[in-house]
């Protein structure tokens, strides 16, 4: 009986081996597949002409209906390691927006080329109505372009620039620069655009008319504390 126990304790510790490994070929296999299909399409670029520097996944994806604009936006992205750009632990960066409207697709960027680094990008609709009912009234835009901070790279650590555009895309406008860090941005009273923002060590609060994209107020809320 002992030889027999053993026999089928052996046995079990196969098919729980063999189990294992099936079970680790088929999470590897969906892994790379999905790597495979999300990279399709993927170009490989360089941010300079040198052949040492590493290749990035340049990509288009993720293509978002603007309601009530007849409008598409896709964001331009890149993968990989990059000197210059850094948005996260995933190495992904929107790098541009695509827009193409009306039925002929007529495209056009948002930026003229893709060297800024693009954290946030909303729709501006008022939330409390019906989603059919409620079309979109602007584009938001949360993006850096100066490497304030030296570090040789754009980071959502350098300093913040807001921007506007018609539902469309057009119409570039600039509402905020140099800011640190954005706290919240909402829709008040269905024409204007609230924003709790940080710049420097205080905590500001600014107010736009969406439409005209005037603004209306901008004021300290608080000063953040010097010393504990």
């Amino acid at each position: 009986m002992p030889k027999l126990f053993d026999a089928i304790a052996k046995l079990n510790s196969v098919l729980f081996l063999c189990l294992l490994l099936i079970s680790i070929f088929a999470v590897s296999f969906i892994f790379f597949d999905n790597n495979r299909w999300r990279n399709r399409g993927a170009v490989e670029v360089r941010e300079s002409a040198s052949p040492n520097e590493p290749a990035m996944l340049l990509n288009v994806e993720r293509l978002e209906s603007i309601l009530g604009a007849n409008t598409q936006m896709i964001r331009l992205t890149t993968e990989g390691k990059s000197e210059k750009f850094s948005s996260g632990g995933n190495d992904n960066q929107i790098r541009n927006i695509l827009f193409l409207t009306g039925k002929e697709k007529e495209a056009r960027w948002l930026f003229a080329d893709h060297k800024r680094l693009i954290l946030n990008v909303s729709q501006l609709r008022d939330e409390r109505r019906d989603l059919i009912e409620s079309p979109t009234k602007a584009l938001y835009f949360e993006f850096v372009e100066v490497d304030n901070n030296n570090d040789g790279k754009l980071t959502a650590s350098d300093s913040i620039n807001i921007a506007l555009t018609q539902p469309d895309g057009t119409g570039f406008l600039e509402i905020l620069k140099n800011i640190n860090r954005v706290h919240s941005h909402d829709i008040l009273d269905k024409e204007f655009l609230s924003i709790v923002y940080q710049k420097s060590n205080t905590i500001r609060h600014a107010k736009f008319t969406i439409k005209s994209r005037k603004l209306v107020v901008d004021q300290q809320i608080l000063a953040l504390p010097n010393k504990i």
